[in-house]
């Protein structure tokens, strides 16, 4: 496949319409960050997902000209992908750890839930505040962190354009969930000191 100019290419993603342009980064690219991703513990799916990501992240780093073409868009699209491929496994990781932590409780007779600790000094507790990010953002969340279903299986389950629509609207869902928790002190450092919030 023909090599495509970077100065080209980076003109054309600063255009109003970049459909174009995008296409060539998925017919050049697209195959080689897959085959990075395999090769490091992941998937083709996982592989399409960070892809995605990635020429995201090209796309806006060129349009607000913090990327003019220093290095070539491989080498740049490729350490993207690898810096979101290692945060997604350590998310992955700390998923489950909540998971063993959840059963290991689960097990036990009581729990600071069970017992109400989470909600002394009345400051509400963790479910009452999980309940006011509403009911999609919910089984959002549930699915993805909890359920470990991927975003094409979330696709599926809920009405959205794409999986980029998805995923803006998760992000928009942990953010308030977030903003819930760091405003109520006395319930984050509980969560924190369980290990439940990380």
């Amino acid at each position: 496949m023909t090599l495509i100019p970077n100065s080209d290419l980076l003109t054309r993603l600063k255009l109003a319409d970049i459909s174009e342009a995008v296409k060539e980064l998925y017919d050049h690219y697209f195959e080689g960050i897959v085959a990075q991703i395999c090769v490091n513990g992941g998937n083709r799916e996982d592989g399409g997902d960070v892809f995605q990501e990635a020429v995201l992240v090209l796309i806006e780093k060129v349009q607000n000209g913090q990327f003019r073409g220093e290095s070539s868009i491989k080498t740049f699209l490729s350490a993207i992908a690898r810096n979101i491929w290692l945060n997604e496994l350590r998310t992955r990781g700390r998923r489950k750890k909540r998971e063993v932590i959840y059963m290991n409780t689960e097990e036990k007779q009581e729990t600071p839930v069970e017992t109400g600790a989470l909600s002394k000094n009345g400051d509400g507790d963790l479910m009452e505040i999980f309940n006011q990010i509403g009911d999609t953002c919910k089984k959002i969340l549930t699915g993805f962190y909890y359920e470990d279903k991927s975003m094409k299986e979330l696709l599926a389950q809920f009405n959205y354009q794409n999986e980029q629509v998805l995923r803006n609207k998760k992000s928009g869902c942990m953010k308030k969930l977030k903003e819930l928790l760091t405003s109520n002190t006395t319930l984050l450092n509980h969560l924190k000191s369980i290990h439940f919030y990380e």
